[in-house]
């Protein structure tokens, strides 16, 4: 009966008994030029377009729970495991120095390790990078397929910094390359992509 709801033939109200479907006799085939299935989907075409069936890889906008809960944690565990490692290690280890007592003894590491974190969040360049590098994650995995993993049960990846380095020659953020960019792309990046990763 729920499937029904997406029927046209519901939509329209139509009453005429020979477009209704027999409900009883499941062996006949119910489908006809004027009872035809209509598909109706709950979510805009952006969502479950594009060449793979995954969505647009051209529509570059936020949801509200992308906007709100998962960009800022992202930004929480770069700031977090690349750019402030060593107030992030010092306000560690003090933790685990002082155990219980660290309320009070780690104050001035933890609010080094605040001040670092927040001084890259209200940095509108920062939230810019990391908001393409999740639109290019996210039109990467649309276009090709390839998921490109960023927590690892519950954890954060961490980024290659030798190899990848998180922070330009102006110290501003770079973001990070999907998986398989450059093999899916030998050609240049696509045109949905903003960020130059060469």
């Amino acid at each position: 009966m729920g499937n029904m709801i997406f029927n046209q033939r519901v939509l329209d109200g139509d009453t005429d008994a020979a477009k209704k479907y027999n409900f009883e006799d499941y062996n006949k085939t119910n489908h006809s030029e004027t009872n035809i299935h209509m598909e109706r989907r709950i979510f805009p075409q952006h969502m479950y377009g594009g060449p793979k069936g995954l969505g647009d890889p051209h529509y570059r906008e936020l949801s509200k729970m992308e906007e709100d809960p998962m960009l800022p944690q992202r930004m929480r565990d770069i700031t977090r495991t690349q750019i402030c490692t060593s107030e992030v290690e010092e306000f560690s280890n003090c933790s685990r120095d002082n155990g219980f007592t660290m309320i009070y003894y780690c104050r001035d590491a933890r609010n080094k390790m605040i001040d670092c974190q927040k001084g890259w969040f209200d940095r509108p360049e920062f939230q810019e990078a990391v908001k393409e590098e999740y639109l290019n994650e996210r039109s990467h995995f649309r276009q090709t397929g390839i998921k490109t993993k960023r927590y690892q049960r519950g954890a954060f990846i961490k980024r290659d910094t030798e190899a990848d380095p998180p922070l330009d020659k102006d110290g501003n953020y770079r973001p990070q390359k999907p998986v398989g960019w450059d093999e899916s792309y030998p050609d240049g990046p696509p045109a949905w992509a903003n960020f130059k990763y060469n």
